[in-house]
């Protein structure tokens, strides 16, 4: 793995994914800047490339699914993961280094765009002609975007729960340039900001990226949009306990009534298994094999006769009602054999299928197996942050009927439920916000910004589960672990000195 300030000279090149196993940066020129229009489109178009990579597969989503409470490791997995699984990973594991240096990456990028966009002489109007301007605004915009998307991903990943309290200590935040510097040599590599100054930035890119970004967005759309800012504007917002500004964008995008919610089984699948529907607000589009998303391989058994790595705890599958559509379209129940002869008949994570859209697309391509066009928001989430929101200000009417809205759509026959207190509806708010968002890089945030700790659930069959026992079944954490966090990668210390460490690492 690279080191990342040595890899700024390379990062804004057109990786062609975020995926550990895939890490060809191919380097742009030292000495050429960026200037014409044609720069700009290509550059823009590497923006996509990035960040649709970072966005499922092991690194970015699956290495907390199973870090946390949702899953058990079955005998005779192929060890995937089972650091995270152990809590034996050290600051050294790949997959840290992986989100770290992508999201550094398209940082990197972003930068490249905006200071060729500051330097550039537009005044051939031969060249720049009103159009061609306006194109190059809207790879600005996309680049602001990318900015914040990736400063805020960092965030999440790699600092501890925004606190106002807190949120100006040093060393709280995230490292990062604003500038593309692919010579900078040790003693100009940054420190990390505080918390507070890393979500002003997140705040500020994102203010820009709406001055230049016009798309207003619709469902599935493939572009950053007015749309997709408001809702990395929502998440934002849920991150820094803003819970005014969380449910005021978060509202926005679901009023609009552009984006749907699946509302029954049939909907859902479509939605999960062929990319289709109305829920997404933003998901990439994958045409071709060089633009596959990472695939999602540890939870379906791979080959006849094999078994999944992971598969759900049995407190997971009770949070789902026979009637709910989730439970129908997002698990199978299959026979599985260990290698110690063990036989049951359990629940698998199927949200993301073997055989899916792309891989019909693709005419049955191997490498398409347990993809799907990377979905980067959904107005599901949206009605959870809205409902979240307002159960944390203290307003249960408008919380409940959000929760509600939801869970009437996902549940068949569902009636509408009260919440005669705060603590009432923020439990199923957490409730449904793990149903619902399960397998999508959400339930170790959601942990660090509940503060609440975990205890693995209960086994679906205890005798299929690798060595049950207290660092693997029967795991748990308290709300104050340091380990909910993740570390800075150890590469990352070793070359820039002003870093400093995440605590309990």
């Amino acid at each position: 793995m690279k080191k990342i300030y040595l890899m700024l000279a390379l990062a804004a090149g057109l990786m062609s994914s975020c995926d550990m196993d895939k890490e060809p940066y191919n380097a742009l020129p030292d000495t050429e800047g960026i200037s014409t229009p044609t720069d700009f489109a290509n550059a823009r178009v590497s923006l996509y490339s990035g960040l649709r990579g970072c966005i499922g597969g092991d690194s970015f989503n699956n290495a907390m699914e199973i870090q946390t409470d949702g899953f058990n490791a079955v005998t005779g997995y192929s060890n995937t993961l089972g650091d995270m699984y152990r809590y034996t990973f050290a600051t050294s594991s790949g997959y840290f280094s992986t989100v770290y240096s992508s999201y550094q990456g398209m940082i990197a990028r972003a930068n490249y765009i905006l200071d060729g966009y500051k330097k550039v002489d537009m005044s051939n109007a031969v060249v720049y002609t009103p159009e061609n301007i306006a194109k190059i605004k809207v790879a600005v915009g996309d680049a602001y975007f990318t900015r914040a998307y990736s400063i805020f991903g960092l965030s999440q990943y790699f600092c501890a729960d925004y606190e106002a309290s807190t949120a100006s200590a040093a060393n709280s935040g995230v490292s990062y340039r604003l500038d593309y510097a692919p010579s900078s040599s040790a003693a100009t590599y940054p420190a990390r900001a505080t918390l507070e100054q890393t979500f002003k930035q997140i705040t500020e890119d994102l203010d820009s990226a709406a001055k230049y970004i016009t798309a207003e967005g619709e469902a599935s759309y493939g572009y950053f949009s007015q749309d997709a800012i408001k809702a990395l504007r929502a998440r934002v917002a849920l991150a820094m306990d803003d819970y005014t500004n969380a449910a005021k964008y978060a509202t926005e995008l679901i009023k609009d009534g552009k984006y749907t919610l699946a509302e029954d089984a049939d909907e859902l699948a479509d939605l999960w298994q062929n990319d289709g529907g109305n829920e997404t607000i933003m998901q990439f589009a994958c045409p071709t094999k060089d633009e596959l998303p990472n695939s999602s391989k540890i939870y379906q058994p791979y080959s006849d006769g094999s078994v999944p790595d992971y598969i759900p705890t049995q407190t997971l599958m009770d949070l789902y009602s026979a009637k709910d559509y989730r439970k129908q379209v997002w698990f199978n129940k299959m026979t599985l054999t260990t290698n110690t002869g063990a036989t049951g008949e359990v629940y698998c994570f199927n949200k993301i299928v073997d055989h899916g859209a792309l891989w019909t697309k693709l005419q049955g391509y191997e490498y398409a197996r347990f993809c799907i066009e990377p979905k980067m928001f959904r107005i599901a989430e949206m009605y959870l942050i809205a409902a979240e929101a307002y159960a944390q200000a203290g307003d249960l009417t408008k919380g409940a009927k959000y929760l509600n809205d939801l869970k009437g759509k996902r549940i068949e026959g569902y009636e509408e439920t009260s919440f005669p207190t705060k603590n009432a509806l923020m439990t199923e708010v957490q409730n449904e916000r793990e149903r619902e968002m399960v397998g999508e890089a959400t339930r170790l945030f959601d942990l660090k910004r509940w503060h609440k700790g975990f205890k693995r659930g209960v086994p679906q069959q205890l005798d299929l589960c690798l060595l049950p026992g207290a660092t693997t079944t029967g795991f748990s954490l308290d709300a104050n672990s340091p380990k909910l966090t993740w570390p800075i990668p150890k590469h990352e210390i070793d070359v820039n000195k002003k870093l400093v460490q995440n605590p309990g690492y």
